[in-house]
């Protein structure tokens, strides 16, 4: 059987790892991983004939065909290997960051602001899973002077296996949220697994950021040493926060920092940001830079613009702990002509129905002039709200807008990304 090193080696003259042939990389390096509903190897042959130097298969009759088609055992264990073989001879610190809520626009931040005076790398998208992260590492370039890592997690130990194969120097946990309950079980488990990272840094002796103002987050880290930041003027690093007529602005060292996103819940993102970058002795200007160029667009937080309508488009994920502050985030902005659209919030098992019943509450406490749901979770919630409207489906509600066009003109549209939220912008 081949050795790691060998395959590193080929690995070692490529462009890249890729896993998707409908993305070929000319003179990559396949992967060619299996799931329950695809097999990789099934395309080998055709990312070879795409310009693939070589592709990793645990088909061992397919290897016959082709001397550039490698057999293993198992492909996900090679991809894993390949990554912490790697990542042992990257020299740059390893940023690793992951949260209920806020993970990949904080990444993006972060991202913004080193890029202003590192060569960084970082995980593209949310690409943030036992899949994405190994091929983060090892598209990193040995040069790379700053490496950031989204870790996602819906079970226990996933982020403890992130680590060991990321080897993260230091770490962000932006909170603990009620994000994938049916996976974790529980919100202390959802904590215990999210906390996987504090635990390989104690071990590691690596540095822990901590937002100094979240209490769960300090009880769950009790005496381990971190580096904090918040508004309680015991923090490493004291910072102050405003949001006057949507605009969010950030008061650091004596130095105001304002971002064009939207939602008072992203301060907290932006502040994390400027501090790791002034950790790192990134200069005030700089940062600045990074955090004014950062503008979300990809269905998260993103502000939108349209002739009869302002638009807080929030459709690429939802859990109970992100949809509560953003609906309480967007009443206190836009507290008159408001309309909240809502989808379904999922992977919430035997928790679904409370968890829906509780932000139709919530709604109803806020009284918005108008509320759209969307998905059968809120669909079966009673509760008395004479200005409510109930869809089952993305594609009921479009077809009700199409024929009842929308006049309210602050929309917020939220709800988990299976739903599709999106779609409902080519109707207005």
């Amino acid at each position: 059987m081949i050795e790691t090193k060998e395959i590193y080696k080929i690995f070692s003259e490529s462009s890249g790892v890729f896993t998707d042939t409908r993305k070929p990389l000319v003179n990559g390096f396949y992967i060619a991983l299996k799931g329950p509903l695809f097999n990789g190897n099934k395309y080998a042959l055709k990312a070879l004939q795409e310009g693939a130097i070589a592709a990793i298969v645990d088909d061992y009759e397919l290897s016959l065909k082709n001397e550039k088609l490698i057999y293993v055992l198992n492909t996900y264990s090679t991809l894993k290997s390949l990554a912490k073989y790697h990542r042992k001879k990257l020299k740059c610190p390893v940023f690793a960051i992951t949260g209920s809520n806020g993970k990949t626009t904080t990444k993006e931040l972060i991202k913004k602001v080193f890029e202003e005076f590192f060569d960084t790398h970082a995980t593209i998208g949310n690409l943030n899973n036992h899949i994405g992260v190994p091929l983060t590492i090892l598209n990193t370039p040995l040069d790379s002077e700053f490496t950031i890592i989204e870790m996602g997690a819906n079970h226990l130990y996933e982020i403890q296996e992130l680590c060991e194969i990321a080897e993260p120097t230091h770490g962000f946990v932006t909170n603990f949220g009620k994000a994938h309950i049916e996976g974790f079980g529980s919100e202390s488990a959802i904590i215990e697994g999210k906390s996987e990272l504090y635990n390989y840094l104690l071990i590691s002796k690596g540095t822990i950021f901590v937002d100094i103002d979240n209490k769960n987050q300090l009880k769950r880290l009790n005496k381990t040493p971190f580096v904090s930041f918040g508004q309680n003027k015991k923090s490493d690093y004291p910072i102050s926060y405003s949001n006057i007529n949507n605009e969010l602005e950030v008061t650091f060292k004596g130095e105001n920092f304002k971002s064009p996103l939207h939602g008072e819940y992203n301060l907290k993102n932006i502040a994390a940001a400027i501090v790791i970058g002034y950790f790192f002795r990134i200069p005030i200007t700089k940062i600045r830079k990074g955090i004014e160029k950062y503008k979300s667009n990809n269905n998260r937080s993103q502000f939108i613009k349209l002739k009869n309508h302002e638009i807080i488009l929030d459709a690429y994920n939802a859990n109970p702990s992100s949809m509560y502050v953003a609906i309480q985030s967007f009443k206190e902005t836009y507290p008159e002509h408001a309309i909240l659209i809502l989808g379904d919030m999922l992977e919430l098992g035997d928790q679904s129905s409370i968890e829906h019943e509780k932000i139709l509450l919530l709604v109803k406490k806020l009284s918005f002039s108008r509320i759209i749901t969307v998905g059968e979770n809120f669909e079966k919630i009673k509760i008395a709200l004479s200005n409510i409207e109930k869809f089952s489906s993305t594609k009921k509600l479009l077809d009700y807008l199409k024929i009842n066009p929308l006049k309210d003109k602050y929309v917020f549209i939220k709800g988990s990304r299976s739903m599709q939220l999106e779609k409902i912008l080519t109707v207005l």
